[in-house]
């Protein structure tokens, strides 16, 4: 009979202790970033000030991040064409493939200041 109550006991524990938990960790801590967007206005104040993320100091950092990452995938691709064992045409092909990703990030990358801007103009109306 006590180990029968003692299960019982534990099972109801355990059955509060998950419908607790997921409004334990709902609570966001801070209000900085809400559901993982930031608050427009102040994100379109440090874009026009420049500060935050959009200063200089952290495009510069996040454009060395970028450079180390892309030699790194650089040096990937190479030993991967090794171990593909693909002979020079081959490879100028797999280098083209790469070229052509690259260059579509880089559009895709490179008209975030605009986007900005008309986003920020939007919210300013």
């Amino acid at each position: 009979m006590k180990a029968k109550s003692s299960l019982l006991t534990a099972g109801v524990l355990m059955a509060t202790l998950f419908a607790a938990s997921p409004i334990a960790m709902a609570e966001h801590h801070g209000n900085k970033h809400k559901a993982g967007k930031w608050d427009k206005q102040e994100m379109c104040e440090n874009f026009r000030e420049g500060k935050g993320p959009f200063s200089e100091e952290m495009r510069e950092k996040y454009q060395e991040k970028r450079e180390k990452r892309q030699q790194k995938m650089q040096e990937h691709r190479a030993e991967m064409a090794d171990r593909l064992k693909l002979n020079e045409e081959q490879r100028q092909i797999w280098s083209e493939i790469h070229q052509e990703r690259q260059e579509k990030y880089q559009n895709r990358r490179g008209n975030w200041q605009e986007k900005m801007e008309k986003h920020c103009a939007d919210i300013q109306e």
